[in-house]
């Protein structure tokens, strides 16, 4: 089969930026000249220029906003636009600041003073949802880094001040990722206007902010077969009405366990019961004839998946559809050693997923949920398993790493980079696995030592045979040598 890497949408981080950076700046350096040409620069969160304009210092403009244009590869694109109209500037020497503001959008400094803060919200989240239209989950990230800002000085008339700031950091409890994002959304509201009044306090408020990890209890793969096979049994006690919902809810468990699904994927499967093809970015299904052969083109080259429920189909590598978190992949199935959880967790079936109510609706003050994920979560928590149906999909990693799987394959089939594989997601192996992993590298070395000592000992066998073949030979070369003396001898007689 074709090897297809995974969408992976910015908000995964897994976009290539680096490279893509590169190529632009490799075009950048091909016009204007030495000190008279922009260059762009990748940030965590957004993209901004460095050249050199002679202000009365000369000295370079390193990290100049964009008007906080995104990374993504659009932004990029849009970075190296504004970089060539930058280097042309530069270059004929008519280059100004006021300008500069102009072109992206970004308000005069005089301008910015007299905005009050109702005006300037209104302006930073009109920029902020223009820049970031493309992305799958705009309205969320503005809940999480500037609903703050919006909620505390989007109805007030008067100007920015040192105490609006800190009402607005301190609204987000110390030592939480919620207000490591809220400090992160106003750095970039008040770097839209270049205001660096604040830089100092802000900087004291993310150094004294130091969230403490959040703890997982990732399950090991003896404990996700356990609760498959006891944690669905409805008690006695239990509505008979709503009993239909616990093999449901067992071959959801099946398929995040299996896959490592986010939850929400399991509702974006294209190919459970029909092959698929990929077409403008996203799964579409392909015609199948009454004996269920795939009627395509094989000419074209196309990229043909076939359904789960295939009976020819040995692989069952599972597409998710674009409108997803990092957009369309392929994800494969993971079991243990030993261990067919395809079989084992009776997922050959047509797809029985719980009957939610819109499932796939945004819920949530922030709509940074699904409906599906609410319940999910919620089952989990009154059935006391003891893990989330995230937890599965660290499993899913650490059974990956540990059976020596490709890395790249597996960041591929998670749908997520592969620092996040390797480095996020790995944080959550517990010290039980650990032991495992060591113990396993343990026995592989003493295995190869094994081997090593065992061709040793062939070769010395082998060495002591030759040593005894040659002693035999030199025995028989004497007793020659002895015949031949004694038959010459007697001839002379």
């Amino acid at each position: 089969m074709s090897k297809l890497v995974s969408e992976q949408l910015p908000n995964d981080g897994s976009y290539h930026i680096k490279r893509l950076v590169n190529e632009a700046n490799s075009r950048l350096k091909q016009i204007g000249k030495q000190g008279k040409r922009a260059t762009i620069v990748a940030k965590k969160s957004s993209l901004s220029l460095q050249f050199t304009f002679k202000d009365g210092n000369g000295r370079p403009q390193k990290n100049v906003g964009l008007g906080g244009i995104s990374v993504s590869a659009n932004g990029i694109l849009e970075a190296e636009r504004i970089a060539q109209l930058v280097t042309g500037q530069l270059v004929a020497s008519t280059f100004t600041w006021d300008w500069f503001n102009k072109l992206i959008g970004k308000p005069a400094s005089e301008q910015t003073k007299q905005l009050t803060c109702k005006e300037m919200v209104e302006q930073y989240k009109k920029h902020y949802f223009k820049q970031r239209k493309k992305n799958k989950n705009t309205e969320s990230d503005w809940y999480l880094s500037c609903q703050a800002i919006e909620d505390i000085i989007g109805d007030l008339e008067v100007p920015m001040s040192l105490s609006l700031v800190r009402k607005i950091v301190e609204s987000k409890e110390n030592d939480t990722s919620v207000r490591t994002k809220a400090i992160n959304g106003l750095v970039g509201f008040l770097k839209y206007f270049g205001n660096n009044d604040y830089k100092d306090i802000i900087k004291d408020y993310k150094a004294n902010n130091n969230p403490k990890r959040k703890k997982r209890n990732v399950p090991t793969s003896e404990k996700i077969a356990e609760v498959y096979k006891n944690g669905f049994k409805p008690k006695l006690k239990s509505t008979k009405k709503y009993r239909y919902r616990y093999p449901q809810w067992q071959f959801l468990y099946g398929l995040l366990a299996t896959y490592g699904l986010r939850i929400h994927e399991a509702w974006n499967i294209a190919n459970w019961d029909k092959p698929v093809t990929l077409k403008n970015g996203d799964w579409v299904a392909v015609d199948v004839d009454d004996n269920n052969t795939i009627e395509v083109e094989r000419s074209t080259g196309d990229l043909i998946v076939p359904a789960i429920l295939d009976p020819s189909n040995k692989e069952y590598i599972l597409c998710v559809k674009h409108a997803t978190k990092t957009g369309y992949r392929m994800a494969m199935p993971l079991s243990p050693n030993g261990h067919n959880w395809i079989k084992e967790f009776n997922l050959l079936q047509p797809l029985n997923l719980p009957d939610i109510e819109n499932p796939l609706e945004k819920t949530g003050t922030g709509k940074t949920s699904f409906t599906c994920s609410k319940y999910a979560c919620q089952w989990f928590l009154n059935k006391g398993y003891g893990f989330t149906p995230h937890d599965l999909r660290h499993a899913f990693n650490h059974r990956g790493h540990e059976s020596n799987y490709n890395p790249k394959a597996l960041a591929d089939s998670l749908g997520h980079s592969m620092a996040m594989n390797t480095t996020g997601y790995l944080r959550y192996m517990s010290d039980g696995e650990k032991l495992r992993g060591i113990k396993n590298a343990l026995n592989k070395e003493q295995s190869k030592r094994s081997e090593i000592e065992l061709l040793e000992n062939k070769v010395k066998f082998l060495e002591f045979q030759l040593q005894t073949k040659d002693s035999e030979i030199e025995l028989l070369r004497t007793k020659l040598q002895m015949y031949e003396a004694i038959k010459e001898s007697k001839g002379k007689k």
